[in-house]
């Protein structure tokens, strides 16, 4: 009996097997309706895979994207923190840097992870929100809620990506099932076009990699 397709098998396997199937029905005359059947499970299989590549990258993207607005979050901490020192020197006895950071480290709030670093930095936006209304560092108020903003849209759509994946995955491994049972089908219906013996032929088996290739060199001497 041919050795149908497996569940554990990738979908590159499932396509690559299936394929070959088709080649070996187009060089035996009577077996059309068998390439005609399991073909466009083929190119959805296919279809399905690239929409699953795309998806990859896009989460890739995603998180690149988290990792650049986080930088630049990183950069408005740490020039308010600059700010707010130059601030204390300009105006003696009215410490503003503490007030902001109380640990004295706006590394604290930087070297966070992603969404620990968004809840400390609307903690610092507070803080400086709560400012008398003529300090100076107000300045940065827009620019660190816009960063604030922005790295947290990245981080939504990040997980937007991983959720957009994961159903990719769902809908390849469906798609990867019905290929599987049109291939079962195919060798049923060529059981009854062919006879078993012929109709093994036209299913191809799976090597070992310890097998020799058959495209090895072969050398005349």
């Amino acid at each position: 009996m041919a050795t149908l397709l497996r569940d554990k098998m990738s979908s590159e396997a499932h396509i690559n097997h299936s394929e070959r199937h088709v080649r070996l029905c187009q060089q035996t005359q009577g077996a059309e309706s068998l390439v005609a059947s399991i073909q466009p499970k083929i190119d959805n299989l296919q279809t399905q895979v690239n929409i699953r590549i795309n998806k990859v990258k896009a989460r890739y993207s995603a998180y690149d994207g988290i990792v650049f607005k986080d930088a630049m979050l990183d950069d408005c901490i740490k020039n308010l923190a600059g700010s707010a020192k130059q601030y204390d020197r300009s105006h003696p006895g009215r410490p503003i840097f503490t007030r902001l950071f109380s640990d004295g480290r706006p590394s604290t709030i930087t070297d966070a992870s992603f969404t620990k670093e968004l809840s400390k930095a609307e903690g610092l936006l507070v803080r400086l929100q709560s400012l008398a209304e003529e300090n100076s560092l107000h300045s940065h108020e827009v620019i660190l809620s816009t960063a604030i903003k922005a790295s947290r849209q990245a981080v939504l759509d990040h997980k937007d990506a991983i959720l957009a994946e994961s159903l990719a995955i769902d809908e390849e491994q469906m798609v990867q099932a019905e290929l599987r049972k049109q291939y079962e089908f195919n060798y049923l219906d060529a059981t009854k076009l062919f006879g078993k013996n012929f109709a093994n032929r036209l299913f191809p088996k799976f090597t070992s990699k310890k097998k020799k290739q058959v495209d090895e060199v072969v050398v005349e001497v």
